[in-house]
């Protein structure tokens, strides 16, 4: 009987991750597995046992150990293919091991929850292992779920739900936070945000949009401690109720979605002016909703381009030139006011280049929270997978983020789901399905064409550079509460290099996502209508 390696642990986020770490960590594992496979095919063909010793990290994931899971992974697969040829192969996939090792020597102890686990006391991993030495299976997975803690007490149930999250932030004293500050203000990344809607809805049956999560306080959370102990089953909301918050959810997704066969350009407001509008491009989900507040606060006519069937999505290049062509239709000679939100701004600064290319004057160019790098750094995570060959899995993250905005399923399903898909049709076909069983009286339709297009304009986006410097000045407007896709893109998210102009940034109350609404909507509309107070001309 053979059993485990040492295993070597050099962690990081994948995009951190370099072949050199990968050898490292599989060098015990991969190696030794498949070094002892091959000497004992030889030597030992009758050999009674061929145990491995992997990890819950393969089968379920942890963040931070693709190397380490990849490693394990390889050792499931000779196991497997050793069953295959008739010879005996067990690859266990432990969770965490109680009584000696990593958990006790740095963890605290056997009573420490670790993912949703309690460390296997060694006693149960010795049963569990001569159970499994008599299964066909080749690949076993044996961890131990810590229960679900129910609390009677309402200021437990509240200690619970707040030191869960802060745990998830790495704050060890919560009383050192700012109560009133949004979990994205403390820090909350993407990934943190999944562990934290995995705790909401596994321990406290609380669903919530990732958009939610981060602007969740300390204060709320208190006050959803409180309220699911008093109700955890929301009997005390009457069914008028239920259907008034359902009603108003469905009506924010119908927003978001555009009419495939609808006009590209939109009036945004009712201003009743000879004054040069502004032109505003939609951010990736194709819909210009995100710009209807900010519209109704600016005393100039608001004009937002949307997503149609019209519209070519093979380059940025051409969907800007697509997007020029109907705004000249409006208004046929410059100077023009243009403005773009995140995938938006890309568009954006690509049509500002091209009507200058053509000798048409702009006047202004605002960037809500975007910039060609910016979008990039956005994209970077698919780039592997935008190449031939990898196109199911981009497909698949795509659809994944696509679905998110509407419901609350976790990642992991949603992979689970859509990966084994044949292509693009059929997991936009799903992403429908899913979305429209919470949201039923949305058009399917209109749901088809923004999931297909999501993935389109994503590929779009990765392709483009700018091909020639902007001769003009940018007012950009970014969130003061970054996200992990400005790392590195400076204060300016690296406008500078693509324009010979001054680029002015104004830093706005909020994060990406809520960057056009309250407090930062106040600001952009002042910085905007004081921009083109000193300009008033009305067009050619």
């Amino acid at each position: 009987m053979l059993g485990s390696h040492p295993q070597v642990l050099k962690d990081g986020m994948l995009e951190n991750l370099t072949p050199d770490l990968f050898l490292d960590v599989g060098k015990p594992k991969c190696d030794g597995t498949m070094n002892i496979d091959k000497v004992t095919r030889k030597i030992c063909p009758d050999l009674s046992y061929f145990v491995a010793f992997s990890s819950i990290s393969c089968g379920r994931g942890n963040a931070g150990q693709s190397n380490y899971g990849y490693a394990n992974s390889v050792m499931e697969r000779v196991c497997e293919k050793r069953r295959f040829d008739g010879l005996p192969g067990l690859a266990v996939q432990w969770g965490a091991i109680g009584d000696v090792g990593v958990v006790l020597e740095t963890m605290g102890g056997n009573d420490t929850v670790i993912g949703g686990t309690l460390p296997q006391r060694i006693t149960s991993c010795l049963e569990v292992l001569d159970f499994f030495l008599h299964q066909q299976q080749p690949v076993m997975s044996s961890f131990v779920l810590a229960e679900r803690m129910v609390v009677r007490s309402e200021a437990g149930n509240q200690k619970d739900l707040v030191d869960a999250v802060a745990h998830i932030l790495g704050v060890h004293d919560v009383n050192c936070l700012n109560a009133d500050a949004s979990l994205a203000d403390l820090g909350l990344d993407s990934l943190m945000g999944v562990e934290v809607r995995q705790t909401l809805e596994r321990d406290y049956d609380i669903v919530m949009a990732m958009r939610e999560i981060r602007q969740l306080t300390i204060s709320k959370l208190r006050e959803l401690a409180n309220s699911k102990t008093k109700d955890t089953n929301e009997s005390n909301q009457t069914k008028a109720e239920k259907d008034t918050a359902r009603s108003v959810l469905e009506s924010d997704v119908t927003q978001a979605l555009v009419d495939p066969s609808g006009p590209t350009v939109i009036p945004l407001n009712k201003v009743q002016s000879q004054e040069r509008p502004l032109f505003l491009v939609h951010p990736i989900e194709g819909s210009i909703s995100a710009f209807k507040t900010l519209a109704s606060k600016l005393s100039i006519p608001c004009f937002g381009l949307q997503c149609t069937k019209a519209a070519p999505l093979d380059s940025i290049q051409s969907l800007a030139a697509y997007y020029v062509g109907c705004i000249r239709q409006l208004q046929p000679d410059g100077p023009y006011r243009i403005g773009g939100y995140s995938f938006g701004a890309c568009v954006a600064f690509e049509m500002c280049s091209q009507l200058q290319t053509q000798n048409h004057c702009v006047e202004y160019l605002f960037l809500f929270d975007g910039s060609h790098s910016y979008v990039a750094a956005y994209t970077q995570s698919y780039r592997a997978k935008l190449t031939p060959g990898k196109e199911s899995e981009a497909e698949t993250e795509a659809m994944c983020a696509f679905i998110q905005q509407f419901t609350g399923i976790e990642y992991n399903k949603l992979l689970e789901i859509l990966l084994p898909l044949s292509d693009l049709k059929a997991r936009v076909q799903v992403a429908v399905d899913l979305i429209t069983s919470s949201h039923q009286n949305i058009s399917r339709d209109s749901l088809h064409f923004a999931a297909s297009t999501f993935y389109h304009k994503l590929k779009a986006a990765d392709g483009y550079v700018p091909a020639t410097k902007y001769h003009g000045n940018v007012t950009l407007l970014r969130a003061k509460t970054s996200s992990e896709y400005e790392q590195n893109l400076g204060e300016d998210y690296k406008l500078s290099e693509v324009c010979d102009g001054n680029v002015s940034v104004h830093v706005i109350e909020g994060d990406h996502r809520s960057l056009l609404e309250a407090a930062g909507v106040e600001s952009i509309s002042s910085i905007i209508q004081n921009s083109v107070a000193g300009s008033r001309v009305t067009p050619k």
